[in-house]
């Protein structure tokens, strides 16, 4: 039963359901039951995207081709969400950039296997339907042309969870890939002030929402290890 789910109604009288527990986060096991259910070829890759990088869901969605850079190993947030209210954050409303492990890149060559791109080509979007300013436009008027799969995106979750026999996939959006991603990397012996830049956090905010003890039992830190690889 649904019981962490409260309903609420907004201005106009639509009802919306809310999630109580916004801190779930991925155990290794239910990530390659739900990975292993993903046969599109881009579905995946987002996917992957998202645990690999701990972007924002409209970040990873704004990215292109030229963004990865396979001989370097690194990505590149050009796209990134616009923080007015802390002024003080040197990652808010930048890009950033950042190395990605090689099991990542091995990831990004098995998609691009077999296609031709233009580097300028956002990798998640239909960029015949995307205006030729979209990419200096603020990112209130972005989000109508990338909503449509960020729902996409957050339903096919949901239902893959569901099939896979995760007892609580309602309370799972991409946004908990994120999630996954700032625990996962607390294993790895990264310093909080670059996992905090990655992330586009302040360190309050980061604690906020990461400072919960880690539970993985052995076996599971062996298993992030191998699904995350070498993480510089």
């Amino acid at each position: 039963m649904e019981t962490d789910i409260i309903k609420r109604t907004d201005k106009r009288g639509r009802e919306y359901s809310v999630r109580t527990d916004r801190r779930r986060y991925f155990f290794p096991d239910e990530w390659e039951n739900f990975i292993a259910t993903i046969k599109n070829k881009t579905h995946r890759f987002f996917f992957i995207t998202a645990l690999h990088t701990g972007g924002r869901i409209m970040e990873i969605l704004n990215l292109r081709y030229e963004d990865i850079d396979e001989e370097r190993g690194t990505i590149k947030f050009s796209i990134v969400k616009q923080r007015k209210a802390k002024r003080d954050f040197s990652a808010s409303g930048t890009t950033r950039g950042f190395f990605v492990s090689s099991n990542f890149i091995k990831e990004y060559k098995s998609f691009l296997r077999g296609k031709k791109v233009n580097p300028k080509d956002y990798m998640f979007l239909n960029n015949q339907k995307l205006p030729d300013n979209y990419g200096s436009l603020p990112n209130s008027e972005r989000k109508k042309y990338y909503q449509s799969k960020f729902v996409a995106y957050s339903n096919l979750l949901k239902r893959k969870l569901k099939k896979v026999g995760i007892k609580d996939w309602y309370n799972f959006s991409p946004h908990n890939i994120r999630k996954t991603y700032g625990m996962w990397m607390r294993t790895y012996k990264i310093e909080i002030q670059e996992l905090c830049y990655r992330m586009g956090h302040d360190i309050d905010t980061y604690m906020t929402h990461y400072g919960s003890s880690l539970i993985f039992q052995d076996f599971e830190l062996r298993k992030i290890n191998k699904i995350l690889g070498d993480v510089k």
